[in-house]
């Protein structure tokens, strides 16, 4: 079980708003910055508790990130496929979602220095016996879609992996789900074959009840399309939230403070 984080004062995380709600956001008042979230869970990154408290990787990382930069985070939600609507509708000034960092999503949004580099893998049953293969692109290697013939795999929509699957398997049965978590649940219930996700949160499914029939089953090489790292995102060309977020970024990694958090929720039994 992944242990909880003390409450911390600085962020307000406010549970149980409506979609409408959450996006109908104040204007921000001095000493304030507002900050985007998404209650779907995707630990060890995030998730609301059943205590309502805001917990995982990236709660950590901005609970530190506000106190380096002085302000309040306001924290409103969304939807994560309405975070960045959201953004640049100037409803919210940043946001956090364990956002890959890629060329599509910069032209319409600027991120900061990169925090994490993700991994994305296939998950399916460990007695699968299927031998998934990469072949030769334009962009590197690939998956190689005829190895998944007869095959069906889910992903989140609006993520990487969802760009990656309609690019690289186009042919391929496919089903994009809200969150990584009803990807999962239907893996668990047999209606997919394998998930198209981010590693960390694979390892969590791996560790609980429901994850013990399943492995990782083909980690998915590099490319351009599953992007450059993690990082938060700012509205394009908002220089000032960006410098904050960044000076921050680069004192918590020159502190050891980014590592010792990184060490705490992705290299650590739970």
């Amino acid at each position: 079980m992944m242990k909880k984080i003390t409450k911390n004062p600085i962020i307000k995380v406010l549970v149980g708003f409506a979609v409408l709600a959450a996006l109908m956001v104040p204007v921000a008042q001095a000493g304030e910055i507002r900050l985007g979230i998404s209650p779907e869970p995707y630990m060890p990154f995030t998730q609301i508790n059943s205590a309502g408290e805001w917990e995982g990787f990236e709660a950590d990382l901005t609970n530190a990130l506000c106190e380096k930069i002085g302000l309040e985070c306001k924290i409103s939600q969304s939807s994560w496929e309405g975070l960045i609507p959201s953004l640049t509708a100037g409803k919210i000034d940043f946001i956090v979602g364990a956002f890959s960092i890629t060329d599509k999503r910069k032209e319409v949004v600027d991120f900061s220095l990169s925090y994490y580099d993700a991994i994305t893998v296939l998950v399916g049953m460990k007695a699968d016996s299927t031998k998934i293969s990469d072949r030769k692109d334009g962009e590197g290697m690939v998956v190689d879609a005829a190895s998944l013939k007869g095959k069906i795999i889910g992903y989140q929509s609006g993520t990487i992996q969802a760009a990656y699957a309609e690019k690289y398997l186009p042919k391929i049965d496919a089903k994009a789900y809200p969150g990584a978590d009803t990807a999962l649940a239907d893996l668990t219930a047999g209606r997919l074959d394998y998930v198209l996700m981010d590693l960390q949160p694979v390892e969590t499914f791996l560790a609980s009840k429901e994850g013990g029939d399943y492995a990782v089953k083909h980690e998915v090489p590099a490319n351009v399309v599953l992007g450059e790292g993690i990082g938060y995102a700012v509205r394009k060309g908002d220089k000032d939230s960006l410098d904050k977020i960044d000076g921050a970024l680069t004192a918590l990694k020159e502190d050891g403070s980014l590592d010792a958090m990184v060490d705490k929720w992705f290299f650590t039994v739970k």
